[in-house]
């Protein structure tokens, strides 16, 4: 009996232990981020944490095993990254990857330098304030929406594009852009809507900056290109009125 309390004792402690020792191979994702030169920020309508440098964005999603690299997407070794303690916990294996991809998009900001310092700000930390007047309009006769907004001057702006199909079917994230408020703060561009074709599809637009600075989001029902065009070869046939 006593061997079996002896036991039970020692297992008990292996069990308490292990979270910790899990949780000493884990990185809290903002020290990460600060480390590696990124700038954090919160999407909320996804729950997941965007990374900004540049000219690169990465999406990452507590529970899933693939994050965004700009337009593509990679799969990360080791754990998923998990939500605790207000903060997101990163593996070793994606904390080596995003040193790597840290260290390439540092050496093209070098080589083209004298652009990089011209279009962006020194300090994005020190930018506040919020992205107003967030708008999305169909543009007439293409599968596209032209965006326009209001943000701090020379701000980091992420636009991402997320269509709602379905009540059955889960948002999916068609786009994701990055681009910099003129030094008035304004700013416009045209998206495309690809793959997201479903017409009375809901989409929503949501802009982000780095911390500091609160997003905005904007919705819209597509309908079709030229839907208020009307074209002989859409009418019915007379013969069948």
């Amino acid at each position: 009996m006593k061997r079996l309390a002896t036991g039970a004792a020692i297992l008990a402690a292996i069990s308490a232990a292990a979270p910790a020792a899990i949780a000493g191979h884990e990185t809290p994702l903002a020290k990460a981020a600060a480390d590696l030169g990124f700038q954090y920020s919160y999407l909320g309508p996804e729950d997941a944490v965007s990374l900004t440098k540049n000219g690169v964005t990465i999406v990452i999603r507590p529970g899933e095993q693939l994050f965004d690299v700009n337009d593509r997407t990679e799969a990360m070794d080791g754990s998923p990254p998990r939500f605790s303690h207000s903060d997101v916990y990163i593996s070793d294996g994606l904390l080596r990857r995003l040193g790597q991809i840290s260290a390439h998009y540092s050496s093209l900001a070098g080589d083209r330098q004298i652009t990089v310092t011209a279009a962006a700000p020194s300090g994005y930390g020190a930018i506040t304030g919020a992205i107003t007047g967030l708008t999305v309009v169909q543009a007439p006769g293409k599968q596209e929406v032209s965006v326009g907004g209001k943000a701090p001057a020379n701000a980091p702006i992420t636009l991402t594009l997320i269509e709602t199909l379905s009540a059955e079917v889960p948002d999916v994230v068609l786009s994701r852009h990055v681009l910099l408020a003129d030094v008035d703060g304004t700013f416009k561009t045209d998206l495309s809507i690809a793959p997201g074709y479903y017409r009375g599809g809901i989409l929503t637009l949501v802009a982000s900056s780095v911390e500091g600075v609160s997003p905005a989001k904007a919705h819209l029902v597509m309908k079709a290109p030229n839907g208020s065009v009307s074209v002989p070869n859409d009418q019915d046939p007379r013969s069948i009125r």
